[in-house]
């Protein structure tokens, strides 16, 4: 925007200047469509359909349903999970999807509109007499799970907690290249069990039929936020508005059943919508 600094004008020109400038801008940036970043890797919140060659996915289908009832226009760019926040701090892009962990770290630089939860799962194969029925039973087994995240850690802690403080042999930990891995060494037969991203194990059960089946409840839920640009509370402000109007009418909870996401992900509803107008554009 122009700075009104310019010397000589009179001070009711300058104002009316400033005022005109402001009103133009604030339009122009209603009018102008929303940049939403996604890195479509993450099925089922982010992928693309290998026929048609669209993207897909619960983040999709939300940030559709959020714009449309936030008033305004959008378009998807994709963008690598790293480039994210990078690209919302230079204004390529005004908000993002992902499935990005809400965290204070991030929140120095972005906002966030939590908008799901996800945690850890178990998963062992559904056809095997010697696979644990029971979380005990995981006890002194062969775990594979991802190596390049905190799962590794996430199970080693919970092995502490529930096997060695109850006296019993801790788990053994398979480091897999990544949770494909981890579900190949358990078909293989090396494992007794997987433990793997919570949103993404029911849709691993949905798209391999009768393999898998789920092993107790999910673990370290953690919030995961829509991006936003910090600075822009009036956005921030409608897209809190939009998902509470979606969780009130019931279009949120289709869409974590249309996606298969586990009941777990879902965030609480937080009650009245906020009231934009009292926010600056």
């Amino acid at each position: 925007m122009r700075r009104c600094t310019k010397k000589g004008y009179g001070s009711r020109w300058l104002a009316a200047l400033c005022l005109v400038t402001l009103l133009h801008a604030n339009g122009h940036a209603e009018n102008h469509p929303v940049s939403i970043g996604m890195y479509p890797s993450y099925p089922p919140l982010d992928m693309r359909n290998t026929q048609t060659n669209t993207l897909e996915g619960f983040d999709v289908d939300l940030s559709h349903a959020l714009l449309e009832r936030a008033g305004r226009s959008f378009e998807i760019i994709e963008t690598s999970f790293a480039q994210l926040i990078p690209s919302l701090l230079t204004d390529r892009i005004q908000m993002f999807f992902n499935g990005m962990m809400d965290t204070p770290v991030r929140r120095k630089s972005i906002g966030f509109v939590d908008y799901l939860q996800s945690g850890l799962q178990f998963i062992t194969l559904s056809d095997d007499s010697f696979a644990p029925h029971t979380l005990p039973e995981l006890c002194g087994r062969m775990i594979a799970t991802s190596r390049i995240t905190s799962e590794p850690a996430s199970l080693i802690a919970w092995s502490n907690q529930h096997c060695v403080a109850e006296h019993k042999p801790p788990v053994e930990l398979f480091a897999a290249e990544n949770s494909a891995d981890a579900r190949l060494q358990l078909r293989e037969g090396r494992v007794a069990a997987v433990l793997q991203d919570s949103l993404t194990a029911p849709w691993t059960l949905t798209i391999n039929p009768g393999q898998f089946r789920l092993l107790g409840d999910s673990f370290e839920l953690t919030p995961l936020g829509i991006g936003l640009p910090k600075n822009d509370t009036h956005l921030q402000c409608l897209i809190t508005a939009a998902l509470a109007a979606l969780q009130a009418d019931g279009t949120y909870l289709a869409l974590i059943r249309k996606w298969h996401l586990p009941e777990s992900s879902a965030i609480a509803f937080s009650g009245p919508q906020p009231d934009c107008s009292t926010h600056e554009l």
